[in-house]
């Protein structure tokens, strides 16, 4: 009796995990270099072709990261695109993220899903200054395709920078030096009693 009940639970734990079945992970990481150092004039490239997993029936999903370092204050402006060749490549819920050397967010944006063609979405992220960043690149390849392509360009252009106002906490500072030298030359030109 207890063969019958252990076979029958374990009918039902291999039938409730191929229904909650997880994506298989094809996550990557990778270094962005832009044809020297990153600096305006210069390009960021990433793309990556994703496999799929025919076998899972919730697809692939992946989270790639790249790095790269600014060695100077830019503005980066391009577009990110995800590209559907038919019933072979597609890429679903494309999204990118960027974060800044201490590991905050700057924004995010994510690229329309369709099939059968080139989905793209622009991007703008202005005032990045010197140092290291992470690119996040998620989405997911569903069950019936082979895999799919992705896509990001991104110029870097010079920022503009702001002229620092001199604080009235300065002028202040000044006219004290001021006040305190006329003193002591007061003081030297005077006779003493």
């Amino acid at each position: 009796m207890w063969r019958v009940i252990v076979g029958s639970l374990a009918a039902v734990f291999i039938m409730i995990g191929q229904a909650w079945a997880v994506p298989t992970d094809v996550s990557t990481v990778g270094v962005l270099n832009c044809g020297g150092s990153c600096q305006a004039g210069t390009s960021l490239i990433a793309s990556r072709n994703v496999p799929g997993d025919t076998g899972n029936p919730e697809g692939a999903s992946f989270q790639d990261h790249y790095s790269f370092v600014l060695t100077g204050p830019v503005n980066m402006s391009g577009k990110g695109f995800a590209l559907d060749f038919g019933s072979t490549f597609n890429v679903e819920n494309l999204s990118f993220e960027l974060f800044d050397p201490s590991m905050s967010s700057l924004g995010s944006f994510s690229v329309p899903n369709g099939s059968g063609s080139v989905l793209f979405t622009p991007f703008a992220f202005s005032s990045l200054v010197t140092g290291a960043y992470t690119l996040l690149v998620s989405g997911l390849i569903p069950q019936a395709f082979g895999g799919g392509l992705y896509l990001l360009e991104g110029d870097l252009t010079q920022s503009a920078v702001s002229s620092v106002p001199v604080p009235a906490a300065m002028l202040l500072f000044v006219s004290a030096l001021i006040g305190m030298f006329s003193l002591t030359q007061m003081r030297k030109r005077s006779p003493h009693a």
